[in-house]
C-alpha cells in the first residue's frame, strides 16, 4: 500500500502541520455549485423553500453551512438538516445532491473517499516497539462533485481533511451514503491493518487515541467513518 500524506489541520487531529505545504480549510463553497432554482415539487426542494424560504441551490448550500456539525437520528442523516438544524459533513453534502438531483442537474455527484492520514510520530503509541512502517489511518470523507471540483461545505470555523491522495473514490446516492462510508471504511480498515502488518487492536489503539485528540471530536469522528466506535476491531 502507497502511504499517502493527507493535510490535518491544527487542533482538528494532531498538534502540527507540515510548516512547508498549505493546511487545506473546511469553508463555505456554495458559489462553486450551479446557480440552479430547486424543484418546488421534489421532496427536498419543498421543504427548503418552506423552511428557510430558500430558492436555489446556492441557497440551501448557504443554510447547511450555518447547521452545527451534529448528528441525526442516524448517521449522516441529511433529513435531520432540515428537521433539527444540525447534520454531520456527509449530511450537508447529501443534502446538497439530493436537491441537485431534483432540479435535474447529473453534474453534481456525492463522493465517498478513502485515504490515509500520516499521524505524528509518537514514542507513546509504539508500545515500546517501533513500527516497520509509517503510522496511518484511513479516513472516509465525503464532498461534493462537481465539474471536477471537490466541495465541503459545512459551517467555516471547522478544518477540512480535504486531499488529492485518494485511494477508493466511489460516487453514491444520498439515500445510501451512511451505508456506504462504513462499509468503504471498514473494508480499507482491514486492508489497512494487513498492508501494515498491524494486529486489529493496534488500529483500535491509533483510532482512540486520534479521536481523543480531537478539539471537535463529533466531527472528526465524523471523517474517519461515523458510527464506529472509537474502540473498533476490523474484521480481517
Amino acid at each position: 500500500m502507497t502511504d499517502f500524506n493527507v493535510h490535518v489541520p491544527k487542533d482538528a487531529a494532531t498538534d502540527r502541520i507540515d510548516s512547508g505545504r498549505p493546511a487545506w480549510t473546511l469553508r463555505h463553497e456554495g458559489r462553486l455549485l450551479p446557480n440552479v432554482s430547486l424543484d418546488p415539487r421534489g421532496r427536498y426542494g419543498a421543504v427548503c423553500r418552506a423552511r428557510f424560504d430558500g430558492r436555489t441551490l446556492r441557497e440551501a448550500a448557504e443554510y447547511v453551512c450555518e447547521c452545527d456539525n451534529g448528528s441525526g437520528p442516524t448517521p449522516d442523516d441529511f433529513n435531520a438538516l432540515l428537521t433539527g438544524h444540525t447534520g454531520t459533513i456527509g449530511a450537508k453534502q447529501a443534502l446538497l445532491a439530493a436537491l441537485a438531483k431534483e432540479s435535474g442537474r447529473g453534474d453534481v455527484e456525492l463522493v465517498v473517499a478513502c485515504c490515509e492520514m500520516q499521524l505524528p510520530e509518537m514514542a507513546s503509541l509504539r508500545s515500546g516497539s517501533a513500527l516497520r512502517r509509517p503510522n496511518t489511518l484511513p479516513l472516509a470523507v465525503c464532498w461534493l462533485r462537481h465539474r471536477g471540483r471537490r466541495l465541503q461545505i459545512v459551517e467555516p470555523r471547522h478544518a477540512s481533511m480535504r486531499t488529492v491522495n485518494l485511494v477508493t473514490e466511489v460516487t453514491v446516492l444520498p439515500e445510501q451514503l451512511a451505508s456506504e462510508r462504513v462499509r468503504l471504511y471498514q473494508t480499507f480498515a482491514a486492508d489497512w491493518c494487513r498492508a501494515l502488518e498491524s494486529h486489529p487492536s493496534e488500529f483500535a489503539r491509533l483510532r482512540a487515541w486520534q479521536l481523543g485528540k480531537s478539539a471537535d471530536t463529533g466531527l472528526f469522528e465524523d471523517l474517519m467513518g461515523y458510527g464506529l466506535p472509537a474502540h473498533y476491531l476490523p474484521a480481517l
